[in-house]
C-alpha cells in the first residue's frame, strides 16, 4: 500500500480519503498533464486551432478499441454531472417510463435526476438498486430488481 501512496504529491502527514470528489493525480498522470500544458503554451493558437481535434480522434479511437465501439459515437465530457445532464435532456420519456439507477449515485447526478424528475411532473419512477457484474459469466445481475420493471435506460 505504501508503494500507492508514493505514486500521489500529497501531503505524507495526511491520510487523504476523498479521491472521487477532489481526487488528487498520480505522479505519471500529473506529468503528463504537464507536458501537454507545456505544449498549449508553446503554440496555442496552432495546438489548438490545428492539433487538438485530431489528437482528440485519436484518442477516441483508442477508447474506441477498448469499448468496442466506433470512435465517431465517443466524446469527451468535462465531468459526470455534464454527462448526465446531457442524456437527462436527449431522452423522450412519457408516463410510466423508468429509469434505474444504482444506490450508490453520485450526489449530483441524483440531483440532476431529481430536477428533471420535478420538470416533467413526476413522470418518471427511479428505483435503487445494485447491480453486479460477473467476469466469470461475462454478464450483468441485478440483486432486488423485479423482473416486471423494463426500463429505458440504466444508469
Amino acid at each position: 500500500m505504501s508503494d500507492l501512496k508514493s505514486l500521489f504529491q500529497l501531503d505524507p502527514e495526511i491520510t487523504f480519503l476523498n479521491h472521487g470528489s477532489f481526487g488528487a493525480t498520480p505522479r505519471p498522470v500529473f506529468e503528463t498533464y504537464r507536458s501537454w500544458q507545456a505544449r498549449l503554451e508553446k503554440q496555442p493558437v496552432l495546438f489548438l486551432g490545428r492539433e487538438l481535434p485530431d489528437l482528440l480522434f485519436a484518442a477516441r479511437e483508442k477508447l474506441g478499441l477498448y469499448l468496442n465501439s466506433d470512435a465517431k459515437d465517443l466524446v469527451f465530457i468535462p465531468n459526470s454531472t455534464y454527462g448526465i445532464n446531457i442524456v437527462a435532456r436527449s431522452l423522450k420519456l412519457e408516463p410510466g417510463d423508468q429509469i434505474l439507477t444504482s444506490d450508490h449515485e453520485y450526489g449530483a447526478c441524483d440531483n440532476c435526476w431529481d430536477l428533471f424528475v420535478q420538470k416533467l411532473v413526476r413522470i418518471i419512477f427511479i428505483n435503487q438498486f445494485l447491480f453486479l457484474y460477473s467476469r466469470t459469466n461475462r454478464s450483468w445481475m441485478n440483486s432486488g430488481v423485479g423482473s416486471t420493471l423494463r426500463p429505458k435506460l440504466f444508469i
